[in-house]
């Protein structure tokens, strides 16, 4: 009996999806998730992932450019000491 292909999962380093701002299709850079805020209590045994979620708005982006609100909204400018305790 031959052996059946599994299934691969979604190759989120290389997938390309048209961009919400320029329309062209490209490889996704960057990802921007809306979630409705939600009223039941945290469940940790619930696997479902944010994106999956019913009212989940998910909007892909080629590059920092087409994203609202530009570079600074973007990229994260942490430094060492934001991070120490004393």
């Amino acid at each position: 009996m031959p052996r059946r292909k599994r299934n691969k999962g979604i190759n989120f380093n290389g997938l390309r999806k048209k961009c919400s701002t320029c329309g062209s299709i490209k490889v996704v850079e960057h990802r921007l998730v809306e979630v409705p805020p939600s009223n039941r209590n945290y469940n940790p045994k619930e696997e479902k992932k944010v994106h999956e979620q019913r009212d989940a708005v998910v909007t892909h982006y080629c590059s920092v450019e087409c994203a609202p609100g530009g570079v600074n909204e973007w990229h994260n400018h942490y430094t060492e000491e934001d991070f120490w305790r004393p």
